[in-house]
């Protein structure tokens, strides 16, 4: 089953002004829009049609996913995240992969994808919980496994965001917003200053 997505709330965003350049923080403006693309969720896929946006202080042109994306993937964020969990409880990639129905290549991308980033996110994730609460709120220990480390401060983040914000999308859609869409791939964005 395929639903489409629509973008008012991108739309109304952009045209006040509210959506800004993760380059230099200026407004961005409409700028069409990319190519459709079909989004496999854990049950059936979603067909979307981001929108694109130009900056018209330093002219970079950016494409506006919503926060059940993870950039670069054609999977959800909901399905990653049940197989980095996966991972973390010390399943293998080939069983995680058969119970998701996804490829094992793929699964093993994620993983991998995520550990090599594992001391960032885990950084971002601590810096935006720290900006949010107190330290009072972060995780006690550390576990030694990178991945369930990331993952407990990325809890731990969304947690307090959750607190100070109200409910804004799943646990793994706010994962998503607070690496600015870094889940995967690239230096997480933390909050402003970090």
């Amino acid at each position: 089953m395929m639903a489409r997505i629509g973008w008012s709330a991108v739309e109304d965003a952009l045209g006040a002004g509210r959506v800004c350049c993760p380059d230099c923080g200026q407004p961005l403006a409409p700028h069409g829009f990319a190519r459709e693309r079909e989004v496999r969720m854990r049950h059936g896929s979603r067909l979307i049609r981001p929108r694109r946006a130009i900056c018209r202080s330093c002219a970079r042109t950016h494409v506006l996913l919503p926060a059940f994306c993870v950039p670069r993937r054609r999977d959800g964020v909901e399905v990653i995240g049940l197989a980095l969990l996966a991972a973390a409880g010390g399943e293998g990639h080939r069983t995680i992969a058969a119970r998701l129905d996804r490829p094992p290549g793929t699964v093993r991308g994620w993983l991998r994808a995520f550990a090599r980033r594992s001391d960032l996110i885990r950084g971002c994730a601590v810096s935006w919980t720290v900006d949010l609460s107190d330290a009072d709120a972060l995780p006690r220990r550390l576990t030694g496994s990178p991945t369930v480390d990331a993952l407990e401060a990325l809890a731990c983040a969304a947690r307090a965001w959750l607190l100070r914000c109200g409910p804004r999308g799943s646990p793994w859609e706010l994962a998503v917003a607070l690496t600015g869409g870094r889940l995967l791939h690239g230096d997480p964005s933390g909050p402003p200053g970090y």
